[in-house]
């Protein structure tokens, strides 16, 4: 009780005018220092809009998908409508000027190329877009670090718009693709169902030749039999020739025998005779169906090769009649293109004679142009247009697909066309054997009618052979010739018919493989259409109306929220702890220029060394209290800080000029005038050390090992807490650190004023007096 009588006597010094004002100063220290900063950069960010930022528009607009873009004056105009720094949309020379002599801080210029290098993802590999922001140090750093802000945003804004880009021309060629591919399978399912017609054909073909080469097999094994009877006919005619010399002898056996003859080889003639005739007719309507059946293929196989000689031909002598069309790179993708056949090769032919006017007017020239055309519009040549239409790569799997199996419907059609040319000869021949079986039956059945009639006559006349033997002898000799002659022509007709039967095997052989042609073509096809569908359905469609929502959707696939558990609010309210403390430290080291750290009366007082300690510290805890209120005073009524915990806040305020003041004024006792020094060292220890400016992470080591043990990390930590917001438990602890702080530093006073009852003569006359 005895400190706080003493206390107020130290206040009561202050009789003067001037002297009470010099307290009244004391007591706004804290506040010009922490009051005074927090005020000037309470929401600086708030009023980046008068920082003067030149920008410098130079692109030029392009056009791009039937459209202008000029992407710099839409970056120009999104800065009028987003004010976040003071823009001067200025010329380059104005805005060098302006930075140079300090009238902008930075200078953003955006390039000539800036709208082309945007959109060249539309035509082409993509280039990457620059803009430039210049600064300028000798006007203000931290404008650099505000730049460095921007700059981020600036690249955010751009990076998404040109993706936005990309992804909505990328989307529009995906529909054209999807149509192309539809079209593709539609041919496909067309060429499926051409195809299916034609293995039904081709069905039929091998049915009706099977039938035709049972009925030559027939015909080769009827004739067969015949010439086996003209055979025996010729050898009982000789054999009646010679015994017709010997007639009379033996005129009644000669004529039973010829009885017996003319009743076997009448019916047999005349059955041959019969027969040839229809026989010949089949045999020539049969081989006459094989070579039109066949000859379509053979004359296309031919044309193909005639075609392709005729302009290999023409190339050669265009390459050896003037060398420079062969070494040009014109003439050589030509023959590129007809190796590949990838759709260009008319292209191509009229760009060579573009080149060369020249061969524009040689001889076969238009023929060849003819021939490229055709080459073109097969299937091969048509799937290279449509990828190159549609800008499809080389190495795309549903087009190297699409291309294998056309390849493969060409070799399979070369082979058809080969197997047809075959077979197509092999008609021709057996065409042309069933001709002239047509031109022999007509002798052949004259020939067999008229050795019948002889017959009959030999017959009739064998009652008279005694009579008539010399005219029986007379007969015999033309009745032979003609049985030699119709052993002959059977002989030939049997040497036709077994050609016939062969060639009608090979026939059905090559329509058979004709039709197992068929049957792959037909599978290839459904292949083809199934992967073109297949492909198709793969091929994301997505409506013009939602492009544009889904390129943003690409270009920005995520949406970072950001969120914040104890926010400040503004710039001077996150860091109002920081220049709290530090107020507060400085009134310490200020209070004692005025109040005497322990006035001489104490020291040589009667009463304990602590409750002169106690009594001392009381005038400097007063005039503290009343500053800590002030400040916090005007921050919270002048500029809005608004703590979380009002009474919090105080406490904390209350115990910080405590602890604060209580150790310098350990630090005035002990060391005098020396004292202020070492205060204002540890106040710039702290400043760096206590964590209220930047994460103590970010500090050097030194500087991280004091924050632990430094008083003033200890206030700065829960005042956060009770202006902000935070756990409660950590403000506690902290005020329980600050306050054995207190504890210690007001011990330490106690020690030190009992020390200095020890009168020495450094006490009575100073080195150092301030």
């Amino acid at each position: 009780m005895r400190a706080l009588r003493l206390a107020p006597f130290e206040l009561l010094r202050f009789r003067t005018a001037l002297q009470r004002l010099a307290l009244a100063f004391v007591v706004i220290v804290p506040t010009i220092y922490g009051g005074i900063y927090l005020w000037s950069n309470w929401n600086p960010y708030n009023r980046l809009s008068r920082v003067p930022v030149a920008v410098v528009n130079e692109d030029r607009a392009v056009q791009a998908e039937g459209r202008t873009i000029d992407a710099g004056a839409d970056f120009v105009s999104e800065l009028r409508r987003d004010r976040l720094l003071g823009w001067h949309f200025v010329g380059a020379r104005n805005a060098a000027h302006g930075l140079a002599h300090g009238r902008y801080y930075a200078v953003i210029t955006v390039p000539p190329d800036f709208s082309s290098r945007l959109t060249s993802g539309a035509t082409g590999m993509p280039e990457k877009a620059a803009m430039s922001i210049r600064l300028d140090d000798a006007n203000n750093y931290l404008v650099g670090v505000m730049a460095k802000t921007v700059q981020s945003e600036l690249e955010r804004k751009i990076s998404a718009a040109a993706i936005s880009a990309y992804f909505e021309a990328a989307f529009g060629r995906l529909s054209q693709l999807h149509s192309g591919i539809s079209d593709a399978a539609d041919g496909a399912a067309q060429l499926g169902s051409g195809l299916t017609s034609a293995k039904d054909g081709s069905a039929q073909l091998v049915s009706g030749l099977g039938a035709a080469k049972q009925g030559s097999a027939a015909l080769a094994s009827g004739l067969g039999q015949a010439s086996t009877g003209t055979a025996q006919l010729a050898n009982g005619l000789a054999q009646l020739k010679a015994g017709s010399s010997k007639l009379a002898p033996g005129a009644e056996q000669v004529a039973g025998g010829v009885h017996d003859l003319a009743a076997t080889a009448v019916p047999l003639a005349e059955l041959a005779a019969a027969g040839l005739a229809p026989l010949a007719d089949r045999a020539t309507a049969v081989t006459a169906e094989a070579a039109r059946l066949t000859s379509t293929a053979s004359v296309l196989g031919q044309r193909l090769a005639k075609d392709t000689r005729a302009i290999s031909e023409w190339l050669r002598s265009l390459a050896s009649r003037d060398r420079r069309i062969a070494r040009s790179r014109q003439f050589r993708g030509l023959l590129a293109s007809f190796k590949a056949v990838d759709g260009t090769a008319e292209q191509r032919l009229r760009r060579l004679a573009s080149r060369f006017p020249a061969l524009a007017r040689s001889y076969g020239y238009w023929t060849a142009l003819d021939i490229a055309r055709g080459l073109d519009a097969t299937l091969p040549g048509r799937l290279h247009r449509l990828a190159a239409r549609y800008r499809i790569s080389a190495n795309d799997p549903v087009l190297r697909k699409l291309l294998g199996e056309a390849d493969l419907l060409s070799e399979r059609t070369a082979d058809l066309a080969r197997s047809t040319a075959h077979v197509n000869a092999v008609a021709v021949g057996l065409a042309s054997d069933a001709r002239g079986l047509q031109q022999v039956v007509p002798a052949l059945r004259s020939k067999l009618l008229e050795g019948a009639s002889g017959l009959r006559t030999l017959d009739q006349g064998a009652a008279a052979v005694a009579t008539g033997a010399r005219q029986l002898d007379n007969g015999v000799t033309p009745l032979l010739a003609g049985a030699r002659q119709l052993r002959s022509g059977s002989g030939a007709l049997l040497s036709g018919a077994r050609r016939l039967d062969d060639g009608n095997g090979r026939l059905l052989s090559g329509a058979q493989q004709l039709d197992a042609g068929n049957a792959q073509l037909k599978e290839g096809a459904a292949k083809l259409a199934s992967g073109l569908a297949s492909a198709r359905d793969q091929i994301p469609v997505i409506q013009n109306g939602d492009l544009h929502r889904a390129a943003e959707n690409f270009a920005n696939p995520v949406d970072v929220g950001t969120s914040n558990a104890h926010p400040a609010r503004v710039y001077g309210r996150g860091l109002a702890p920081f220049f709290i403390a530090i107020g507060l430290w400085v009134f310490g080291i200020v209070a004692f220029l005025l109040l005497r750290p322990v006035s001489g009366r104490l020291l040589v007082s009667r009463l304990g060394a602590g409750t002169v300690a106690f009594a001392a510290f009381l005038p400097v805890l007063a005039v503290g209290l009343v500053a800590a209120l002030v400040l916090f005073l005007i921050l919270d009524v002048g500029l809005g800080l608004d703590p979380v915990s009002t009474a919090g806040t105080l406490g904390l305020m209350a115990l910080g000029v405590a602890t604060f003041g209580a150790i310098v004024q350990v630090l005035r006792v002990a060391l005098g005038a020396v004292a202020d020094a070492v205060a204002l060292v540890l106040l710039i220890t702290q400043l760096v050390s206590c964590g209220g400016l930047y994460p103590v992470e970010t500090l050097p080591q030194p500087f991280r090992a004091l924050h632990e043990v430094i008083p003033m990390t200890y206030l700065v930590e829960p005042l956060r807490t009770t202006i902000s917001g935070g756990l409660a438990s950590r403000a506690l602890r902290d005020a329980g650190v600050l306050a054995l702080y207190l504890a210690a530093a007001l011990a330490l006073l106690a020690g030190v004023v009992a020390l200095r009852r020890r009168w020495r003569m450094s006490q009575l006359k100073p080195e150092l007096d301030l």
